[in-house]
């Protein structure tokens, strides 16, 4: 499962923290996690470590951490591509697709609004 779909559960129901365990057809268990802010995705990690420990998970599989939400980590962020009228040149390193102006965030804990995490 992306962390995007499970972000898309959570705003779905207007949770701020959600953990999910999964069983395919094989059994394999599976477990993700989203939150709201990086404190809530620590604690829905935190969570989700503790019930794999429950279900009796290797010790090296429940240590998952959030992932940072960085802009290389939305699916905004291109390289390369370019908004008509900018140079290709200006894009090598990276640039926002949605937004291709800096935004001043005023809430540092909360990442930028249109975050779509690439994983």
């Amino acid at each position: 499962m992306k962390i995007s779909e499970v972000k898309e559960i959570r705003e779905k129901f207007d949770f701020t923290h959600i953990v999910i365990l999964g069983i395919d057809m094989e059994g394999r268990q599976h477990v993700a996690t989203h939150g709201l802010s990086k404190s809530n995705a620590k604690q829905a990690a935190d969570m989700g470590n503790n019930l794999k420990k429950k279900l009796k998970w290797p010790i090296k599989n429940c240590n998952a951490k959030p992932l940072e939400r960085i802009c290389a980590h939305c699916d905004y962020w291109k390289r390369g591509e370019h908004w008509p009228g900018y140079p290709i040149e200006e894009n090598q390193g990276g640039k926002c697709m949605y937004n291709p102006e800096p935004t001043k965030r005023f809430e540092k804990d909360i990442a930028c609004s249109k975050f779509i995490p690439i994983f």
